[in-house]
């Protein structure tokens, strides 16, 4: 009989191969200094500590920020993040592992990661797998090795996507790399086991399973778009019955379903979706339009998939406002889901918020012009304007607050959307490096765009002080934001007409 041994797991450790995503960034496309990119690789400062531009860092830190006018309120406030993540990274490395250690090099400000999730991206079904969540900390001015302890897992790992709030902080938040230790397969049967995460389905199997609707059949497939794609307590047949041989007194019994309809309204998404399998009575409640005039995906993006939509869309016949930043990145089919999504609701949505979103084509755009009671669009860090054929954002007439931050959007469909909407109050131009033309952005904005309360240009450096003049004509702002954009042009006395132009100016 044999007694070869089978080779032991070989620990390895890899740092960032690639940067894939990101909410935020503080540098110019082009430019190396605090980008992104700057992950890639083992760490060449730490342990020194210091504001250095070659690691990577957020825009934001502090609360101030969110008292601003371009601040995004919460469409939903029944939906939020408990650890409050603003921001966040998707970083690649160059092999899958069985995780058991992840580093994170921070060398200015530390304390503000407060998830990390994983996935295998080779897998176009993987799942995204909790590895660590806490609340932000409050850490001395010192750089700092972050290396807590990750939730044991049997799956394979190439992708983190590592959220921060840096709320807490006094200053810009830097890190420098980022190194994931593990395992690695034994075998190709192994890869491919752990790279479907089969053992953690197996230990998983009988206490969840995909959700599904009350008033399909128990037996449905579980590709059936009739519930939210994520994972719920088991559905008991006995729960779907409308009589129950528990003794016990159900109070709800009594109500009016006007009553249980109003006490639903203070559910947050998956709390109404569990409702909705209690029985048939508490699932036609929970279908009710009144329920979903407002939706928030952010929260729920690790979850979101094309059949989450396609569940939303069967509910929402009074949609008004709609939050999917941050959703779809990585989801096959999901941009042409969504479309139909938006189309379906299109002349009743008046906010609109597609932050984050890389999958943006002319199709998509097409679809949003349709929406013509917008009064909100948030389309920050989005791509795909250079597909554009026609500038379709000219068609609104609503709007009332526009967010382009970090967009290739042209001078040509700004100006063409601030002289059909004539109430704007918020413009945020921040990062729009394709804008060559802001002065006369600026004096469209004078002569179109009298209720014009914030504008913010961080970063975009066409403007002059000449145009910085002409923000003196618009007396009703309250909020500028010119950060980096006189660097190297001497602003006059550019400032001092905007100070006696603007008597309502805040910040």
């Amino acid at each position: 009989m044999s007694t070869k041994k089978e080779p032991a797991r070989r620990r390895v450790e890899y740092y960032v191969h690639k940067v894939k995503d990101y909410s935020s960034r503080y540098n110019h496309i082009g430019s190396f200094h605090y980008a992104p990119c700057n992950l890639v690789g083992k760490y060449e400062l730490y342990p020194t500590y210091g504001d250095f531009p070659e690691c990577y860092c957020l825009k934001n830190y502090g609360s101030w920020w969110k008292q601003s006018r371009t601040y995004q309120p919460n469409y939903r406030p029944q939906d939020f993040d408990c650890l409050g993540a603003e921001d966040y990274i998707t970083v690649e490395f160059e092999e899958a592992l069985v995780p058991s250690d992840i580093c994170i090099y921070e060398i200015f400000n530390p304390g503000a990661v407060v998830r990390i999730r994983g996935k295998l991206s080779t897998e176009s079904n993987s799942k995204w797998i909790l590895l660590w969540e806490g609340a932000p900390e409050k850490i001395p001015p010192i750089s700092r090795k972050f290396h807590k302890k990750i939730k044991n897992i049997d799956s394979l790992i190439n992708t983190l996507r590592i959220e921060f709030n840096p709320t807490h902080l006094e200053y810009h938040y830097a890190v420098e790399a980022v190194l994931m230790g593990g395992f690695q397969a034994r075998s190709m049967l192994e890869a491919k086991i752990l790279g479907i995460g089969l053992l953690n389905i197996i230990g998983s199997f009988s206490s969840k399973l995909t959700c599904q609707d009350p008033e399909e059949s128990t037996t449905a497939s579980t590709s059936d778009c009739s519930t939210p794609s994520c994972s719920l307590p088991e559905v008991k047949p006995m729960l779907l019955e409308d009589t129950c041989t528990d003794t016990r007194t159900d109070y709800f019994l009594n109500l009016p379903n006007e009553i249980i309809l109003q006490i639903f309204q203070y559910l947050d998404l998956i709390s109404l979706s569990h409702c909705s399998m209690v029985n048939r009575r508490w699932n036609d409640i929970s279908r009710d339009a009144l329920l979903y005039q407002n939706i928030n995906l952010r929260p729920y993006w690790h979850l979101v998939n094309v059949n989450t939509i396609l569940y939303y869309r069967s509910r929402c016949q009074l949609l008004k406002k709609v939050d999917v930043s941050w959703c779809g990145n990585d989801v096959p089919h999901f941009s042409t889901t969504l479309e139909g999504f938006l189309a379906s609701n299109a002349h009743s949505i008046t906010h609109l918020s597609l932050s984050s979103c890389k999958f943006l084509n002319e199709n998509m755009f097409q679809v949003i012009s349709l929406c013509s009671e917008l009064v909100d669009l948030r389309l920050r860090y989005t791509s795909g304007w250079n597909l554009l054929e026609r500038p379709l954002l000219s068609d609104f007439q609503k709007l009332v607050v526009l967010d382009l931050s970090s967009t290739d959007i042209l001078d040509d469909e700004v100006i063409a959307v601030l002289q059909r909407n004539p109430n704007l109050e918020v413009l945020n131009l921040d990062l729009c490096q394709k804008l060559q033309r802001l002065d006369e952005i600026v004096q469209t904005a004078v002569e179109h765009n009298k209720k014009l309360s914030a504008w913010s240009c961080w970063k975009s450096c066409s403007i002059t002080p000449e145009g910085v003049r002409r923000l003196g004509r618009c007396p009703n702002l309250k909020e500028i934001d010119l950060g980096w954009c006189l660097n190297y042009k001497d602003p006059g006395d550019s400032l001092h007409v905007v100070a006696k132009g603007c008597p309502k100016l805040e910040r």
